[in-house]
């Protein structure tokens, strides 16, 4: 046999190792953060989430308020601008 050609397939097979050894590191890392309930980016994406719920709840607020007055309909419209108008919604 040519050593040649040896040398090569020896590359060859060194270099897929090499790759498979980096899916398998890359299948960790994945398993790891999707097997904690909190990583880095938790309190982050938390306040971001929060942040985006209570924009909505604002918009919705001022939606039905809006509608409320169209109507006039006064229990809505003081259920709605008074504390506690979450859970009117």
């Amino acid at each position: 046999m040519n050593p040649e050609y040896k040398s090569r397939k020896f590359l060859k097979d060194q270099y897929i190792k090499s790759t498979s050894e980096l899916k398998d590191t890359e299948d960790l890392k994945t398993k790891k953060i999707l097997a904690n309930e909190h990583t880095e980016y938790t309190a982050g994406a938390n306040r971001i989430i929060q942040k985006v719920q209570q924009q909505y709840l604002q918009n919705k607020r001022y939606m039905e308020i809006d509608k409320a007055l169209d109507e006039r309909d006064k229990e809505r419209f003081i259920a709605l601008t008074s504390k506690g108008w979450e859970r009117v919604l």
